[in-house]
């Protein structure tokens, strides 16, 4: 790499054919290329950051202006390998997410006041939200080790006005990931992002039930529905499920704090009362044990709460509250939490056998892998950046 630094022009070329593979080719040329980025931008980040960063972004944009759903695991890697070059130097990268993230900004903000037809399309693209994505990502990241609260307020308030533009079933994929952003960003900075009402709000579209089971349905592979999804019993079912798997997650990173029993009162509420309306037994069982749950929770919480002295002032003590028994993972809502993601993973991963493509995209699992084992002799090597 040093002989390159005496020729500018050559490692300018360098840089630009190392990008190209790493965004077009996939498997281990993607991973070796963009080793060659990050050794560029960390050995001579004075002068080469940038480029490296600007050039990976706008390859990155670039390939998710359409997405495939056999495409989403190298779109993944794409992004997870950026935001790992962005770990770099991650005060420059700041600055410069700063300035996107103030363009999906104005791109919402166009689109909400004008409500004209292409700016809105401009939003519920790939594209608009992959840079959401690989933001939300670089927060996540680096927010406990260094200041990025404007950064994440932004964020939030971008996500918050998607889900408020967007709140029809149809965009149901597009509200599903807008909460696991926020669940995600609540999770890796300790900050309480309300999203109850989000998620609450899925068991309250006009869809009736009943009706067919129709097509395989999977939300990680697209971001709106077609209308005639809208009446299925699948489309029904990943209503509640998403809805439980949701708040779930949300209710898991807060249910050892002192103040679980009054952020799960009103949810509550509106559980119980979709559980008393609701016509299929199914989805009532379902509801009714994360109800179980959240209640033998609050009453857990409750009684450690009533014995402790502190005040809600002292800020040290609400922070040690039932930090041993968090630690451990063993109360029972833990546990529950822990068997909704699993049986959430294995229902995806048969979804997606499922779904077109599929096997497309195993035979070009099982090529990629093949590869790797040629080129090292057998024994598999970790892509850097993927998941």
């Amino acid at each position: 790499m040093a002989f390159f630094v005496a020729f500018p022009s050559l490692l300018r070329r360098l840089v630009k054919i190392a990008v190209h593979f790493w965004a077009t080719d996939g498997g281990v040329v993607s991973s070796h290329a963009f080793l060659i980025i990050q050794d560029l931008a960390s050995v001579y980040a004075s002068n080469w950051f940038d480029t490296c960063f600007v050039k990976t972004y706008k390859s990155f944009i670039g390939n998710c202006q359409f997405v495939e759903p056999d495409q989403l695991k190298h779109i993944q890697f794409l992004r997870n390998s950026f935001v790992e070059l962005c770990s770099v130097d991650v005060q420059k990268s700041t600055r410069k997410a700063m300035v996107s993230i103030q363009q999906l900004a104005k791109m919402l903000q166009q689109a909400i006041q004008t409500k004209k037809k292409e700016a809105v399309k401009n939003l519920c693209s790939w594209q608009y939200i992959s840079c959401i994505d690989v933001w939300v990502m670089f927060i996540s990241a680096n927010v406990r080790d260094y200041d990025l609260q404007p950064l994440l307020y932004m964020i939030v308030q971008i996500i918050n006005g998607v889900t408020v533009l967007f709140s029809g079933p149809r965009y149901l994929p597009l509200r599903v990931k807008c909460i696991q952003w926020l669940n995600h960003l609540s999770s890796s900075s300790g900050v309480f992002i309300p999203v109850a009402s989000l998620v609450l709000d899925v068991l309250e579209y006009k869809i009736g039930e009943g009706g067919k089971h129709g097509k395989a349905i999977s939300l990680s592979n697209g971001i709106k529905l077609p209308k005639q999804i809208l009446k299925s019993r699948n489309f029904q079912e990943q209503c509640i499920l998403s809805a439980v798997e949701l708040l779930s997650a949300h209710f898991s990173q807060w249910s050892y704090h002192v103040s679980f029993p009054d952020l799960a009162t009103m949810p509550l509420i509106r559980l119980r009362k979709f559980h008393e309306t609701s016509t299929v037994e199914s989805f009532k069982r379902v509801v009714k044990r994360f109800i179980d749950q959240v209640e033998q929770n609050i009453e857990f919480v409750q009684k450690k709460r009533d014995e402790v002295a502190f005040s809600p002032k002292d800020q040290q003590s609400v922070e040690l509250f039932l930090q041993l028994a968090k630690q451990s993972g063993s109360t029972p809502f833990s546990q529950y939490y822990k068997s909704i993601m699993e049986k959430a993973v294995a229902r995806n991963l048969a979804l997606n056998e499922k779904l077109p493509g599929a096997e497309k995209l195993h035979k070009k699992i099982k090529k990629l892998s093949n590869n790797v084992k040629n080129v090292n002799g057998g024994q598999p090597e970790r892509i850097s950046g993927s998941d």
